[in-house]
């Protein structure tokens, strides 16, 4: 009998991604302007300079991942991930998420829980946002609201599949992560 091949998000979550990931992450405001202008509301207004101020202060923060696969759960397969981005120990960004397979092989709907800062309960957040994985499971896109904001982040997985890098936009600003495979889940 001969199986089924995976579906790119198949692959790109259940393959490529499971399992434990280290690296780096940076922020920086790109464009003062349209900060200013931006529609953030307070809150998000705030987090986003206190992230600029934690960034150009001390640089670059450390950002870990673990992301578990249950293929047999839903139509395509459920993924899931806890990002956890930190400096000096304190936790900066918690964010816990699910990735919906779909049968398509290529679209994701995520399911995402969010907290900003080392207080748990303080400044939290939930949402749901679409993901595309592209051919040959080797990139993805990712539809992100976040601080006010709408976000694409765009990631390349290096050929050897060990090295993901991040980049993340919106109109004022952008992200960038650079994580490395630490072990297979």
């Amino acid at each position: 009998m001969t199986p089924i091949p995976l579906g790119d998000n198949q692959t790109y979550y259940f393959v490529i991604g499971h399992g434990h990931w280290e690296g780096s992450f940076s922020f920086r405001i790109t464009s003062q302007e349209k900060f200013r202008q931006a529609s953030l509301g307070l809150k998000n207004r705030l987090l986003l300079l206190g992230m600029r101020l934690v960034y150009r202060l001390f640089g670059k923060s450390r950002i870990d991942s673990k992301l578990w696969a249950d293929p047999d759960r839903g139509v395509a397969g459920v993924a899931g991930n806890t990002v956890r981005i930190s400096r000096f120990g304190l936790t900066l960004y918690l964010l816990k998420e699910t990735y919906t397979l779909a049968e398509n092989g290529s679209d994701v709907d995520v399911h995402a829980h969010e907290r900003f800062g080392p207080v748990p309960f303080l400044l939290t957040n939930e949402k749901r946002h679409p993901a595309v994985i592209h051919a040959n499971a080797m990139s993805s896109t990712y539809f992100i609201p976040l601080l006010g904001a709408d976000w694409v982040a765009n990631y390349t997985v290096h050929p050897d599949r060990t090295h993901i890098d991040g980049h993340l936009t919106c109109a004022f600003a952008e992200a960038e992560e650079i994580i490395y495979k630490f072990e297979d889940g």
